[in-house]
């Protein structure tokens, strides 16, 4: 698939349907914070792979290690090393930790998260 720049909203979960992996970029000022965008989730959710770079904060949090990447050489080394194993108990098993790795981003949390963070400051939920 060759992309020429943005996609309405509606085809992001046919093309992640579609794909074995995406690369998980973001600005500069996302990553220097590890602000992960609604694009991982809904990757995962599809059975897509989120390949990591390595540099954003927190990476590990998001992904396994085994998807974070260090340069465009180590993406195409794992693409090819994914797709030795598309298919397999190897990638679901990939998937599965994927997907365990995306309690970070439930309402639930979020919501303990924002209620401690303001109770800290002084608001009152």
């Amino acid at each position: 698939m060759r992309f020429i720049g943005r996609v309405p909203f509606a085809q992001v979960a046919q093309i992640h349907g579609d794909a074995l992996a995406t690369v998980s970029l973001l600005p500069d000022r996302y990553a220097a914070v590890g602000q992960m965008t609604q694009r991982l989730p809904e990757a995962v959710l599809a059975g897509c792979l989120p390949l990591t770079p390595a540099y954003i904060r927190s990476a590990p949090q998001f992904t396994p290690d085994r998807l974070h990447i260090t340069s465009a050489a180590h993406i195409t080394a794992e693409l090819a090393a994914l797709r030795r194993i598309a298919g397999t108990p190897a990638h679901a098993d990939l998937v599965a930790q994927c997907l365990a790795k995306l309690d970070i981003f439930r309402l639930s949390r979020q919501l303990d998260t924002l209620d401690r963070v303001l109770s800290r400051i002084g608001v009152r939920s």
